[in-house]
Parts: structure tokens; C-alpha cells; sequence
């Protein structure tokens, strides 16, 4: 019976123990996530805006325009979305025509502002080249430019399923028919991705090994 006690403590303690490690990577994996999600969005402003640089704004719809206090829209402007009133913080619009339409101006706002359905958008686009990148680690495969272009295509095809109800006929494209510039946003997803496990130190964490890239980087 003593034996039985015993050898039942020490499953519980190891179950206890495998857990309590499982939560802890599931932790790094989630802040992992995070860090490439808001560095994946403020790359893609920066070269947006060195792309056209005298573009200003560029709002788009979001689901979640309730967030925003009605008395807080007070400036009349003609946009590219139509005639709005805009928010005091510049950064949002309404339809002066229909309030339920809600614009952000998602090349002037941080990730943290973004309000949730864009900010999925990012985080999902991470969340992918997360998986990818650890999945190489521990196959141990050569992080090439054959590595770079197959979970490259792997993240377009992601975000094609995402969004098939809403892009334009240019990108519902395979990857290897996109334009280099589209290339590039699911490229710089990937290596950003590989530049912060390094510099988060995540391989300590997942006992694994740095990531080393044999292709210079195009951040």
C-alpha cells in the first residue's frame, strides 16, 4: 500500500511538474506571438510609408467601430472612404452618410491601437510564422532561401483562407504568382519572426539552438 502511495506521489509530481513547463511554453510562445505581431506591423508602416511618401493615411473598415464615443467625431473631412466626420485623435473615422461605418488609419496607428479584427489580422500573421519557425527548428532544417520561400508560401496561403471574402483578384493569387512587393510582407513575417527568437533568447527557453540564417535579411 505504501508502495502504491509513494508511486502515486511521484506521478502526480511529474504530472505537476510537465504542466507546469507546458503553461510556461505555452507563456513564451504567446509573448513570442506578441513581439513579432507588433514588429510585423510597425515594418510594414515603415515601408509603406518610404514606398509612398506622400501618402498620409490609409483607413480602412473595422467591425468594432462601437468602441469609439460618437461625441469624440468632430472634424468634416472628404476621405478616400467618403465624406466622415473624424475622431479627435485623427486616427478614426465614421460615414457621415451611415454611422455604423467605422474607419481606422491603420498606417498611423501602433499595433496596440489597433482595434481587434486588425489587430488579429497581425497577430495571426504571427501566430503562423511562429509555428513555422519552431517546427523548422525541431526538424532541423537549413533556415535558407528554400526554407524562407516555402513557409512563406505557407503564410499566404493562411492569409488567403483568412480573407478570400474580401481581397482584391491582384493577391487571391498562388504565391509564386505574386508580385515581389507581396512577396515580401509574408518574407519579412518570417524573418522577423527568426530575428526575435534570437534576440528574445526563446531557444533557451525551448531548449533549443539560435536560428541561423544563410540569407540576408530584407526587413
Amino acid at each position: 500500500m505504501q508502495l502504491i502511495t509513494s508511486l502515486t506521489s511521484i506521478l502526480f509530481l511529474l504530472f505537476l511538474t510537465i504542466n507546469v513547463e507546458s503553461i510556461y511554453l505555452r507563456d513564451r510562445f504567446r509573448i513570442f506571438v506578441g513581439k513579432v505581431a507588433s514588429t510585423f506591423h510597425a515594418n510594414w508602416r515603415q515601408h509603406y510609408l518610404s514606398e509612398r511618401p506622400f501618402v498620409k493615411n490609409r483607413f480602412k473598415l473595422t467591425k468594432n467601430g462601437t468602441n469609439y464615443n460618437s461625441s469624440d467625431f468632430i472634424y468634416p473631412m472628404i476621405l478616400t472612404v467618403g465624406s466622415c466626420l473624424v475622431h479627435r485623435n485623427l486616427k478614426v473615422a465614421r460615414s457621415r452618410h451611415n454611422s455604423s461605418l467605422t474607419y481606422i488609419d491603420i498606417l498611423n496607428m501602433d499595433y496596440d491601437e489597433l482595434p481587434t479584427d486588425w489587430a488579429f489580422e497581425n497577430k495571426d500573421t504571427a501566430r503562423v510564422a511562429c509555428r513555422l519557425i519552431l517546427k523548422g527548428i525541431r526538424q532541423k532544417l537549413i533556415f535558407n532561401r528554400n526554407f524562407i520561400e516555402t513557409t512563406s508560401e505557407k503564410i499566404h496561403q493562411s492569409w488567403l483562407k483568412r480573407n478570400a471574402h474580401r481581397i482584391t483578384n491582384q493577391l487571391i493569387l498562388p504565391y509564386k504568382h505574386l508580385p515581389e512587393n507581396e512577396k515580401d510582407k509574408d518574407r519579412r513575417a518570417i524573418l522577423i519572426a527568426c530575428r526575435l527568437f534570437n534576440e528574445l533568447h526563446l531557444y533557451r527557453h525551448f531548449k533549443t539552438t539560435p536560428i541561423h540564417l544563410t540569407e540576408p535579411s530584407i526587413e
